[in-house]
């Protein structure tokens, strides 16, 4: 597979980093503080087709990678997918990022690690009706370890208890504890992505996401399906993963 995930940081978290990242310069400017930065339009930014990443506290200015391929599964409230909307004409030629047809709680974290990155310029969703279970040497046909494991998808967006996870899934996938961990109740939920992928720039998505928790916004995400306005998002018969997080996202 080429296709790699390159994470994005949030602008406001660079600038709290990096005070002369979207500060106002001229030709003279020496922008030296930042790594690949430019003057453009008299704004210090990063070239076109490259954007802000943090990768431990340091500032950098990295290539957009797109995600070709998403697999996933309706589990709510973490991927909720509208039936109606699908065999319409509103699920046809759009990307993952304006897709009305599904929801939750990871596609929101997605499309917000998206906002500044913007790698969902072209990706295309496949939903599939189960996880998978590996028997007679071969996984599940269609599920999401089959995908995974065949390298038919870019990222499993489903969640995964790492903790929990038989060595058949550890032989295929990389796991991003991307979401909440705590180490009481043996728990460190994330995405898998197929073990072709560069580990590094997987690892890289985890920190993305990571930048939005210190800023607050997974929190709320998190506060809007399971405090909020949970009751009219999802569905309870519809939840697969029945951990529920604290209100507050904490990582260990």
């Amino acid at each position: 597979m080429t296709k790699v995930i390159f994470i994005i940081m949030a602008v406001a978290k660079a600038v709290g980093f990096h005070a002369d990242y979207l500060a106002p310069c001229n030709s003279t400017s020496h922008l030296s503080k930042l790594d690949y930065t430019y003057c453009l339009d008299g704004v210090c930014q990063c070239p076109p087709n490259k954007a802000p990443a943090i990768v431990w506290r340091d500032f950098y200015c990295q290539d957009i990678v797109q995600i070709g391929r998403i697999s996933t599964i309706e589990d709510h409230p973490w991927v909720i997918s509208n039936a109606s909307c699908l065999s319409s004409k509103m699920a046809v030629a759009k990307s993952c990022r304006q897709s009305p047809c599904y929801s939750g709680i990871l596609f929101e974290l997605l499309r917000s690690a998206d906002e500044d990155g913007k790698f969902l310029d072209n990706c295309t969703i496949t939903e599939v009706s189960s996880l998978g279970r590996f028997q007679s040497g071969a996984w599940t046909k269609n599920s999401i370890m089959d995908h995974l494991a065949a390298n038919k998808t870019d990222l499993g967006l489903a969640i995964f208890n790492e903790p929990t996870l038989s060595q058949d899934v550890k032989a295929a996938v990389h796991f991003e504890s991307i979401l909440v961990g705590d180490s009481r109740y043996n728990i460190s939920l994330g995405i898998a992505f197929p073990k072709s992928f560069n580990k590094k720039r997987a690892d890289e998505l985890d920190n993305r996401i990571t930048e939005m928790t210190d800023t607050g916004r997974a929190g709320e995400i998190f506060d809007k399906y399971f405090l909020k306005d949970g009751p009219t998002l999802w569905k309870r018969e519809k939840q697969l993963t029945t951990f529920k997080p604290r209100r507050v996202v904490y990582w260990v």
